[in-house]
């Protein structure tokens, strides 16, 4: 099992190695760049019980934003990685009512687009860590949605070991278009 520190070392190095690797594409289009920053508006529900105050989220829900950069991996525009921060406010319906409590989410997240064209589905998957009241869970999110040229609507179950599941559904606005695949792939 690798260490946290270890585990933050691998996840810098992918970020900074896949951009790297693929530099190079797409270089016959001087105006082509697979860097974009996109921003989203986000809900997070909890689902089940919070039985267990130290295991579990110990809100019921939350309301925030992403902040998400975004690199398209391939000349075909079909694949994305991207690494997101975020801070979402909590809300709790029961009596586990307290202080204003923040959660901060982070992750690196991996998506396929079905089309290239400027109306596309997408899944993904994203591995990331939430940090709530002082404590860090990893959180697994498989993600589906819909993007349009520069917005994009999706829905993510968040699933971890020790915290339990959550549903998320956002909307986000990125400042570029989607890079497209439309353009030559030999010189």
């Amino acid at each position: 099992m690798l260490s946290l520190t270890k585990k933050l070392k691998l996840i810098f190095f992918i970020v900074l190695v896949i951009p790297l690797s693929s530099f190079s594409q797409n270089r016959q289009n001087k105006y082509y760049n697979p860097i974009r920053i996109s921003v989203s508006a986000i809900t997070k529900f909890i689902i089940g019980t919070n039985d267990h105050a130290t295991d579990k989220y110990q809100f019921d829900q939350g309301i925030g934003a992403i902040g998400e950069i975004i690199y398209t991996i391939d000349q075909k525009a079909k694949y994305e990685v991207s690494v997101e921060a975020g801070f979402l406010s909590t809300f709790s319906n029961s009596n586990n009512t307290g202080n204003d409590k923040y959660l901060i989410p982070i992750a690196l997240n991996a998506y396929y687009y079905f089309f290239d064209e400027t109306f596309s589905p997408f899944i993904g998957f994203g591995v990331g860590i939430e940090n709530f009241n002082n404590s860090s869970k990893y959180v697994l999110k498989p993600s589906v949605g819909i993007s349009n040229e520069k917005l994009k609507v999706f829905a993510r179950y968040g699933i971890g070991n020790t915290i339990g599941s959550s549903i998320e559904i956002g909307i986000g606005y990125s400042f570029k278009e989607r890079p497209c695949g439309c353009f030559p792939q030999t010189r």
